[in-house]
């Protein structure tokens, strides 16, 4: 049992009378204490010597909050309970009051230096962070206090869960679609009744409730236009400005306007770990205008407990099926419907932005599996599926990013050229079933850049039988 106590007094109470109702909770059976935020270690360790004099000997954990945004330090005097913040904290966050970016910065500096005292000091047995659900800025602190773990095993999931308890428990399976967008599928399944649970099965049933409502915008980060500009372009003058931003999110590089780029509308984060083992065939098919959103590398009986694959029970194997998905040109989404015929190993859909014009060989209603694992004492899990229907809902979200998110940037021509490269663009998505050797994928894609060099001079002439399936 855990009991709150306030190192600056509670607003409803003097200091001494504070201890008195705080001594008060302990007798009556806590089994430890988690202090109100604080901001000064001086102040900590004299409540800390006051409850020693008031025979408060339980543990005592410290409070902190992180400032991860202008308006948290607007409503900290509310929220906090008589907390003072420091002068000189609030000087230098009004400075930046306009970039939470910056202002996450200062707050996980301050937070760790606090934190580093308070253990040097020995004044607490712990730490207990209050993230407001906002996971970046404790992230970091925890990383650079040590207090991390690289053991990647401990994830539940190979994807990002969530801190609901029923959707905890139930579920366990997703579409891979949103998987570099995870809180965007949080939101849009938040109202769900039930969740898959040990198979994805029928995507049209009602039980599984609607994944078509959404907004881009599902969670709301106050980032200076500016910053967006100086990563995305100021201006879209062709599709080779477009190549350039993609080219420099995934090598890290500046890009044309010397800046780097660390997020896209469609990557809320920086790469996985797994992404950077197939990051040169990425970049090769970004540089032949193949714009990659999503993907992942074959993965043959990795242990669960691997750097870079774990996830779930100990002693359990992991396998995965090559993925990607990339926006092309509707000149080279022609080629590759032509092509795609000769490998019958990929397992594809495409379509345009209307949705008019889509393919897929998947079976109606059926599911394909991504990743899965297997366990001691317990059935095969399959956390990551692909499915037709789920991917021609995640198909609106994905191109309307490019306007929404991305083209909101600009008026006038960079605007009308945007959205011009955007209407002439498909959406493909590509699994490859041969896990074990996993080269299927790529030997096709090596076949497709080389007809894209072929054709750089003029249009696609193929075929372009593929079977409608819209």
């Amino acid at each position: 049992i855990a009991v709150a106590g306030y190192p600056d007094g509670h607003p409803d109470s003097t200091y001494e009378e504070t201890l008195v109702h705080l001594k008060q909770k302990v007798d009556a059976g806590a089994d430890f204490i988690i202090s109100q935020l604080l901001f000064e270690c001086d102040k900590y360790e004299r409540f800390i010597n006051d409850c020693t004099k008031h025979n408060i000997n339980i543990p005592i954990i410290a409070g902190i909050l992180p400032i991860q945004n202008y308006d948290s330090l607007r409503k900290l005097k509310k929220l906090a309970c008589n907390v003072i913040v420091p002068k000189d904290l609030v000087e230098m966050i009004e400075e930046k009051k306009d970039d939470d970016e910056a202002i996450r910065e200062i707050g996980v500096e301050f937070t760790v230096k606090l934190v580093k005292q308070l253990f040097e000091r020995g004044l607490t047995a712990g730490i207990h962070i209050y993230t407001l659900n906002r996971e970046i800025g404790p992230n970091k602190i925890v990383k650079e206090l040590g207090l991390y773990s690289k053991d990647k095993s401990r994830r539940f999931f190979p994807w990002q869960t969530t801190a609901n308890e029923e959707r905890l428990v139930t579920e366990d399976v997703r579409p891979v679609y949103w998987a570099q967008r995870p809180k965007s599928y949080i939101t849009r399944t938040k109202t769900w009744d039930e969740f898959p649970n040990g198979r994805w099965g029928n995507s049209s049933n009602p039980a599984f409730g609607d994944l078509e409502d959404y907004h881009p915008f599902y969670m709301s980060k106050a980032v200076k236009k500016s910053k967006f500009l100086e990563m995305w372009g100021n201006d879209i003058r062709d599709i080779d400005d477009i190549r350039d931003v993609f080219m420099s999110f995934l090598d890290g590089t500046p890009n044309r306007q010397g800046f780097e780029v660390t997020s896209l509308p469609w990557v809320d984060e920086q790469l996985q770990p797994e992404t950077v083992l197939i990051k040169e065939q990425i970049l090769k098919l970004n540089s032949n205008y193949l714009f990659t959103i999503n993907s992942q590398p074959p993965v043959n009986c990795a242990k669960s407990s691997d750097q870079t694959f774990g996830w779930g029970p100990k002693n359990g194997y992991i396998y995965q099926k090559s993925y990607i998905e990339f926006f092309a040109r509707s000149d080279d989404a022609k080629m590759i419907i032509d092509k795609i015929a000769k490998f019958p190993l990929l397992s594809y859909t495409i379509s345009n932005k209307g949705g008019t014009d889509s393919y897929t060989n998947y079976k109606k209603n059926s599911p394909i599996a991504l990743t899965w694992g297997v366990f001691p004492g317990r059935e095969i899990v399959q956390p990551t599926i692909a499915d037709y229907k789920t991917f021609l809902i995640w198909k609106d979200e994905a191109f309307a990013l490019w306007i929404e998110k991305w083209g909101q940037l600009y008026e006038g021509q960079s605007r009308r050229v945007l959205e011009d490269i955007v209407d002439d663009l498909y959406l493909i998505c590509l699994v490859d079933n041969d896990f074990v050797t996993g080269t299927t994928l790529w030997e096709f894609l090596e076949e497709v850049i080389g007809g894209i060099k072929q054709n750089e001079t003029g249009k696609y002439k193929g075929n372009y039988n593929g079977q409608l399936n819209g």
